[in-house]
């Protein structure tokens, strides 16, 4: 029986929308691995937005969703080591997100959008199984139809 490969290290190179017409239709977060190998993964807009400050580094007024889940592991002398996308089934990504208290390392369910503004706000490295890389990654050509999410908000 074949080992399955090591999880690959991604860094989140953007949110974006795709569009028709003009308007928008999804915001879309492309996350890039090491070979330049680009992944779409569609989320939902208050996701992207979420995403797009952390990765712009805007801090809003008052604690986000995603502030608040972070503030609350610090608070208990947790933290988020790792997420992974470990699964596309029917167009739906499935993600992990690990988070360690006391040197015991834990794993939750959870929807990949939450998992990538998580981890961006806490610093923790975001991982795909190659499987799931393999069955999604878009050409470059396909850029092109994307905007900035900036050009919504």
């Amino acid at each position: 029986m074949e080992e399955p490969s090591p999880p690959l290290k991604v860094k989140v190179k953007g949110v974006y929308a795709l569009q028709a017409g003009g308007d928008l239709v999804a915001p879309v977060v492309l996350l890039e691995d090491e070979a330049s190998r680009l992944v779409p993964v569609f989320v939902g807009l208050s996701e992207a937005i979420s995403i797009h400050q952390a990765l712009s580094g805007a801090v809003s007024p008052r604690p986000t969703t995603h502030d608040l889940f972070v503030s609350t592991l610090e608070s208990l002398d947790a933290r988020i080591s790792r997420v992974l996308i470990d699964d596309l089934d029917g167009g739906v990504y499935y993600a992990r997100l690990s988070v360690s208290i006391d040197s015991v390392e834990r794993e939750v369910d959870a929807r990949p959008s939450d998992c990538m503004a998580l981890a961006l706000r806490s610093g923790a490295p975001i991982h795909i199984q190659e499987k799931v890389v393999l069955e999604s990654s878009m050409d470059r050509k396909d850029l092109d139809d994307l905007k900035g999410i900036e050009n919504y908000l």
